[in-house]
């Protein structure tokens, strides 16, 4: 059993280590210097969610045909309010989103940018709240509680599944990794571009990564960054 573990958590691994070469941005300048820098800005958001899902797709059929075991399981009310949790997670995250524009998420944006005549301006560089036309803004909401609320709102809905098998246990082990390391990586790439504009917004009340909903709406100008969900 240990041994299927070993696999989930290594395919796992070799998931988010393709999610995390992808998103980086020697992987968008080699695509720009190979299709273009307008086809790049247009279309790589789009190809990079595709991606995402079909090997997503592979990781999931591949889990599934590894030997497991059961560990424990919730029924009747207890099963009930872990699925409440999720679901309240699941808004959260929504909730997230929303303030990013998920628009740009969903690479909409960068698409519509492109199907007209006119250039197309590259993505922000990863997650955070939306600015005004001024190009300042106010943390609020799950960026006043988290710095990367889209990161930490995945945990709760994969550890509190009512039934918990080996397979789950070793993915979710992996993942939780994989989100709270990717939060450390993206923290560093998004100082180096937006510099002492996110130091302000790090250097503020707003927690790392688990939300503290009594943290004080952040009055740090932020930069506008989308997400490379990373």
């Amino acid at each position: 059993m240990w041994r299927s573990m070993f696999k989930v958590m290594a395919a796992t691994a070799a998931f988010g280590l393709v999610h995390s070469v992808l998103a980086s941005s020697a992987a968008k300048r080699a695509a720009a210097r190979r299709f273009g820098e307008r086809n790049r800005n247009g279309l790589y958001r789009v190809f990079y969610l595709a991606q995402s899902a079909v090997t997503f797709g592979m990781l999931a059929a591949y889990i599934r045909r590894q030997p497991s075991r059961e560990l424990y399981r919730f029924e009747g009310p207890a099963a009930l309010l872990l699925h409440a949790v999720q679901a309240g997670a699941i808004v959260y995250a929504t909730a997230a989103a929303g303030q990013v524009g998920l628009n740009r998420i969903s690479g909409l944006d960068s698409l519509q940018h492109w199907l007209g005549d006119g250039p197309v301006p590259p993505e922000p560089e990863a997650q955070g709240p939306a600015l005004d036309g001024q190009g300042q803004g106010h943390a609020a909401g799950p960026f006043a509680w988290s710095r990367h609320p889209l990161n930490f709102a995945p945990l709760p809905i994969l550890w509190l599944w009512p039934r918990m098998t080996t397979s789950l246990l070793a993915f979710n082990t992996a993942a939780t990794i994989y989100l709270v390391v990717g939060s450390l990586h993206e923290e560093v790439r998004l100082q180096e571009v937006y510099g002492s504009t996110y130091d302000a917004y790090r250097n503020s009340n707003v927690p790392f990564y688990v939300p503290s909903p009594n943290a004080r709406e952040s009055r740090v100008p932020v930069v506008q960054i989308s997400s490379d969900a990373h």
